[in-house]
């Protein structure tokens, strides 16, 4: 049996720098709190909890004077502005995020409409919402462009963690209903990366596996990206879901993961395969 990993697989410059912090902030500080998960992934969400660090839903939650990490999705200003009047506030949102969130506000003062292609319910679109006062208008696909009606004026963004063939087919849609549109690339590099070397092993397989939460977006894109490339792909959480695969009858196996997943599941899941695939 061969195994290929795909170059870009795991965690992603926001989530290495996120995690760096909180540790960072735990060594210095002692207990600490991070606003929301950390991550979307499950397993690593409670190695932190274990290691001293926990995410909370809500201020009420902080005790007094608690030091809170503002994660890597971000959150709106007004969140932040209460977060920073009664804690200690150490902010890991993801540079990719923090320009989105500035082109987003600069787009609105300037008087025009703007489109987020992304997941209203994310928590980075949420904190997004939040620099728009509002006024972003959110879109999950491509496919509900063509429902809106035509404006002199418009701009769209991406949520950072989007596959990019997508993003050009959302603003191809755009296209055709407004005069004068401006894009903005806001796809993260390493998101862009991890979708092409991952579609790349995917057309070289039998089986395609990707690895993360089942709640992350961002695996759950990569899973559809490369199921449109290898019908045969599963998302799978743990190593243990491979046991409702037929797995051991493919000769080549590819695997990618996504930006949430921990180093220790993808090297998990690939001992599994070797030491099963093997016997």
């Amino acid at each position: 049996m061969e195994i290929l990993l795909a170059r870009e697989s795991g965690f992603c410059f926001g989530v290495r720098r996120a995690v760096k912090i909180a540790y960072e902030a735990k060594e210095k500080w002692g207990q600490v709190y991070t606003y929301g998960e950390l991550i979307h992934n499950r397993q690593f969400v409670e190695k932190l909890e274990k290691d001293g660090i926990k995410a909370v839903g809500s201020p009420e939650e902080l005790p007094p004077g608690a030091v809170v990490i503002i994660r890597s999705h971000g959150i709106s200003p007004q969140e932040e502005k209460i977060l920073r009047s009664r804690f200690k506030v150490i902010d890991a949102t993801c540079p990719y995020v923090k320009k989105s969130q500035k082109i987003a506000a600069k787009e609105v003062r300037s008087g025009k409409e703007l489109v987020i292609f992304g997941d209203r319910n994310h928590p980075e679109i949420r904190g997004i919402l939040g620099y728009t006062q509002g006024a972003g208008l959110v879109i999950s696909s491509p496919q509900e462009t063509s429902s809106l009606t035509t404006s002199p004026r418009r701009a769209v963004i991406s949520q950072t963690t989007n596959d990019l063939e997508d993003y050009k087919r959302f603003v191809g849609g755009l296209l055709e209903n407004t005069e004068r549109l401006t894009v903005h690339q806001t796809i993260c590099s390493s998101t862009i990366e991890k979708h092409r070397s991952a579609k790349e092993i995917a057309s070289k397989v039998e089986l395609m596996l990707i690895i993360g939460g089942k709640h992350s977006s961002n695996t759950r894109k990569l899973f559809k990206a490369c199921r449109r490339i290898q019908p045969n792909t599963y998302h799978i959480e743990t190593p243990e879901e491979l046991d409702l695969i037929e797995w051991r009858k493919y000769e080549r196996i590819g695997l990618s993961a996504g930006a949430s997943t921990p180093d220790f599941i993808i090297k998990a899941v690939m001992e599994k395969l070797k030491e099963e695939g093997n016997d």
